[in-house]
């Protein structure tokens, strides 16, 4: 029997955390019976890589910002052309497509050819761009955004914080369902959980990538201020990024250099033995819209975590259940919640439990979502 095929389409570049995310929503869509025909910048995802070599990467360093943009619209003919041929040659049952600026060629291709089209969003990239990024075609980025998830036979957001602020952008509510980011459990199955005996001290653990406002600084202060470095504790930063610099100074001029460590990049076997380090995981700060990866993977794990109470959050964690959470913001509540996960083990050993349970509850991958994929 020939397996239905969903074309998936992006216009990443396939590594870091993107790579992961398109490489396990591949295998899902093939556990569920489909065969996956990419549509992409690149065949193949760089799982563990901050970067990728070539001109779509020099582009985005060097070109003005407009110019940049200018290339992104023009996406939009490349993208349609491989879309429409992909679509003649598999016949798919849908497309799906992660959202990126600028890229209406999802739906385009959607229109013309009766391939239904699933959009997934992270992210309001228009808003977040023009906040973080120094955005120029503000308005044209927000419309066409707009138009993209209007126009999606579904549209899946990744939180309901997202999906209402997508609604206040203009969009129509009835169109989008929500859907958080998730992990493999199987992958995170043998990782040791929360409860052990810690003769040597607690690890204290962060995963991800290093940006000003993930709150690593100001947690890792905070941390010292309240002499939770005076029990012994470490702490494992497992990644890299922009941020790092500054947190070297802090570690620096605090003399912290024995408590804290910086792993620098690492593949995917390594951050799980990172992982199993961990006895407390830390998600110091969250984009008030994003699904984060790293507190499905600390979940996943069985960890005891600390997060910020708020609203995206607390649509996957209750606090005192699967988590203990704290004001965002408020770094030092932060560091009250790691001392008193330091001193209760058993407090430990029940977070890490009810997270694994969480994530156990949710099925392994290939479940039936919850909306049945479009088809034709």
């Amino acid at each position: 029997m020939t397996k239905p095929v969903v074309l998936y389409h992006h216009r990443t570049q396939g590594v870091d955390a993107q790579g992961i995310h398109v490489q396990e929503m591949c295998r899902a869509f093939e556990a569920q019976g489909f065969k996956v025909v990419k549509v992409a910048l690149h065949a193949t995802e760089q799982v563990g890589k901050p970067s990728r070599p070539g001109f779509v990467s020099r582009a985005a360093e060097h070109l003005p910002r407009l110019a940049y943009e200018m290339l992104e619209l023009g996406y939009n003919l490349a993208g349609l052309v491989r879309l429409v041929l992909a679509v003649a040659v598999h016949r798919p049952q849908f497309i799906y497509e992660r959202h990126s600026l600028f890229n209406i060629s999802g739906v385009l291709a959607s229109k013309l050819t009766g391939a239904p089209l699933a959009l997934e969003v992270n992210s309001p990239l228009a808003y977040e761009k023009s906040r973080h990024g120094g955005l120029v075609l503000k308005t044209l980025a927000q419309r066409m955004e707009t138009f993209a998830v209007n126009n999606a036979h579904t549209c899946i957001a990744v939180t309901a914080v997202l999906k209402n602020m997508l609604v206040e952008q203009g969009a129509k509510p009835e169109s989008i369902v929500v859907m958080p980011n998730g992990v493999n459990p199987e992958e995170y199955r043998d990782i040791p959980p929360s409860g052990r005996d810690m003769p040597a001290g607690a690890v204290l653990g962060f995963a991800g990538w290093f940006r000003p406002w993930h709150g690593l600084a100001e947690m890792i202060e905070a941390l010292d201020d309240h002499g939770v470095f005076r029990t012994r504790a470490k702490l494992l930063l497992v990644g890299d990024g922009p941020a790092r610099p500054n947190l070297l100074r802090i570690i620096r001029e605090r003399s912290l250099a024995d408590q804290v460590t910086i792993t620098g990049p690492v593949d995917r076997t390594r951050l799980f033995a990172c992982l199993g380090q961990m006895e407390i995981a830390l998600q110091p700060a969250a984009t008030a819209y994003a699904s984060p990866m790293k507190l499905f993977e600390y979940l996943a794990a069985g960890k005891a975590v600390v997060a910020p109470d708020q609203g995206n959050i607390r649509e996957v964690v209750r606090h005192g259940h699967e988590a203990l959470l704290f004001p965002p913001g408020d770094f030092g509540e932060c560091a009250k919640a790691v001392a008193r996960l330091i001193t209760d083990k058993e407090l430990r050993r029940k977070l890490g439990e009810a997270a694994r349970r969480s994530i156990a509850a949710n099925g392994p991958p290939g479940r039936p979502t919850p909306f049945a994929w479009p088809s034709l």
